[in-house]
This record gives C-alpha cells, sequence and structure tokens, in this order.
C-alpha cells in the first residue's frame, strides 16, 4: 500500500475514534502490527517485548481519564 494514498488526516480521525471507543481494543491491534511487522518480538520471545508491552501500558494507563474524555 502507497503511504500517500492514504489520507493523513482521515487515517489520524479513524484511529482518534477506535482509541476513544475502546482504547483496549487499540492497544491489542497496535501491539499486533509491531510484533507483525517485527518492530517488537512475539509475547513469547523477548524481555524487549515485555518491556515495550509494559512501557505502551504505562502510557495507556497514563493517559486513560483523557481516552475517557475523549469518549
Amino acid at each position: 500500500m502507497n503511504s500517500n494514498s492514504i489520507d493523513r488526516e482521515e487515517l489520524k480521525s479513524v484511529l482518534t475514534e477506535v482509541l476513544a471507543e475502546n482504547p483496549s481494543y487499540f492497544k491489542s491491534i497496535l501491539t499486533e502490527i509491531l510484533e507483525e511487522h517485527k518492530v517488537i518480538e512475539t509475547k513469547e520471545n523477548s524481555e524487549r517485548a515485555s518491556k515495550i508491552r509494559k512501557m505502551i501500558q504505562e502510557d495507556f494507563d497514563r493517559y486513560d481519564q483523557i481516552f475517557k474524555s475523549l469518549a
């Protein structure tokens, strides 16, 4: 897929909507994409992946009230 063919603002809007409606669903999708593209390793493979997942979770916990206010 050519990233130039995707309207950035439209993509941002869709992602924001999914995030506002269901942060845990968004998190699972994001983690899955990162694993598929080898940005992070699968759950079974790495301490590094565990640290990244922990950082993602901390960010979601940190901004939980903001996510809720967007919903």
